[in-house]
């Protein structure tokens, strides 16, 4: 049962990069892509952490802080840089 609701929860994760990867498509201004951009990095990280619970081990938890570390300073150097504050 544990096995079926972790990968229910995967190919919900799946689903919703899929999503913010249309929204980073289409994204009527920039502020949603980026939006987007940083909500599918939040999805992955959560898709990585359940296949880790899954397999039970802490092989993939380095991944892990690396994509959000970077996933936050993208999104952080992004908006600054959209907001005209990258230089001051």
């Amino acid at each position: 049962m544990k096995e079926f609701v972790i990968l229910a929860a995967i190919v919900a994760l799946l689903v919703g990069v899929v999503l913010s990867g249309v929204r980073m498509i289409i994204g009527p201004t920039i502020y949603d892509r980026v939006l987007a951009f940083d909500t599918a990095g939040l999805d992955v990280i959560g898709a990585i952490l359940l296949v880790e619970i899954l397999f039970d081990t802490g092989v993939f938890m380095d991944v892990v802080l690396v994509i959000a570390l970077l996933g936050f300073l993208g999104t952080i150097t992004l908006t600054a840089y959209l907001e005209g504050r990258l230089g001051d």
